[in-house]
């Protein structure tokens, strides 16, 4: 994970403020009134993995974004601990996948799942069961309207809407085709930088989407803080923000020439959810209030637990440090993530 983020950009900037000073932080343990511990334990299928940078749990079927150079993503069940295969194959070609993707499941049973592949800059659809088979590259259905290159995350919310977060003066858009029907939504905190551009608030921010598996609400959390919004599809088809919970901005110092502008984390930003992953019911937040010390790997054995109104549930105490979770849709058990020279996984039985 780079501390610098950099983004191509034609028009010069020129009023910037330093937006390193010190912050309060609002301590979001405070608000939950119960915990339980949970014991891991360890998956040997673990051993086919080279190194995990996104975790995704689909049914029974965990995706790994590992670093294989043919396929995306590798196949493991954690209930039965047995490699599967891979998914995904990487390439150019019309069903085929790049390293940055980002996947989300649609459909009133979670039936599709949606990849945005943010290198290639285009969206496919694959079927949930083309999991089934990892021998040949799955067929999918391509998103055939042209989307914005300044799109970060694009995620399908039902059959003909889509949810982007983009560089603009409100981070949220709803998308139609190709055409931008609504924006709404504002950076966290964004009345304490003033004069620093949208574009630097939202390199700062690095809003990440999580869709509920069968629904189209979906969370948008940013790194390097703790802040955490609720968008769902009204009745009339417009998208509201339902919920928030927005604890301390970033701090970072942004900077520009002719040919970029670059959003740079200092190393007293905290992280605040290092990992995220979301069931049905549920919000799972892998929580660390340290600094960020420019360390690119941060680890936790606490889990802040939400539902969709971002009510505070319970806090998950584990018995073993993580970088990553998934969860399963059903809130059967999470799985975490852990690399201490190689890949560890482990599984955590919630029922």
């Amino acid at each position: 994970m780079k501390n610098s983020l950099l983004f191509s950009f034609v028009v010069l900037i020129s009023l910037f403020v330093s937006c390193s000073k010190k912050v309060e932080l609002t301590d979001p343990l405070e608000e939950f009134d119960r915990s339980r511990k949970l014991n891991a334990i360890p998956l040997s299928s673990a051993d086919s993995l080279f190194r995990a940078w996104n975790m995704y749990l689909v049914e029974d079927k965990l995706l790994i974004n590992d670093d294989g150079l043919d396929y995306i993503y590798r196949l493991i069940d954690p209930v039965e601990d047995r490699y599967l295969g891979k998914f995904g194959r990487s390439g150019q070609g019309p069903c085929e996948l790049s390293a940055s993707v980002f996947l989300n499941r649609y459909g009133s049973e979670g039936e599709n799942m949606g990849i945005f592949d943010a290198s290639q800059i285009r969206f496919l659809s694959f079927t949930v069961s083309s999991l089934e088979d990892s021998t040949e590259t799955a067929d999918c259905e391509p998103y055939l309207f042209p989307i914005n290159g300044l799109l970060r995350q694009f995620v399908k919310l039902d059959s003909v809407n889509f949810l982007g977060s983009t560089f603009f003066e409100q981070p949220y858009n709803l998308f139609r085709k190709a055409e931008n029907v609504q924006s709404l939504g504002a950076y966290p905190f964004e009345a304490d930088f003033p004069g620093v551009p949208d574009i630097n608030l939202a390199l700062a921010y690095q809003f990440a989407f999580f869709k509920n598996p069968k629904s189209p609400k979906t969370l948008s959390t940013s790194s390097y803080s703790f802040n955490m919004d609720v968008l769902q599809l009204n009745k009339n088809g417009e998208l509201d923000l339902s919920a928030s919970r927005h604890y301390w901005p970033t701090l970072f110092d942004p900077s520009e020439n002719s040919a970029r502008v670059s959003s740079t984390i200092l190393p007293d930003a905290v992280f605040g959810n290092i990992s995220t992953a979301v069931s049905v019911d549920k919000i799972y937040v892998l929580y660390n209030d340290l600094p960020w010390n420019n360390e690119q790997f941060q680890t936790s054995k606490r889990i802040l637990v939400y539902d969709w109104d971002l009510n505070p549930i319970e806090i998950l105490e584990l018995d073993q440090e993580v970088s990553r979770i998934a969860v399963h849709e059903g809130d059967n058990y999470l799985v975490g993530y852990v690399d201490d020279g190689k890949a560890n996984l482990f599984r955590f039985d919630l029922r």
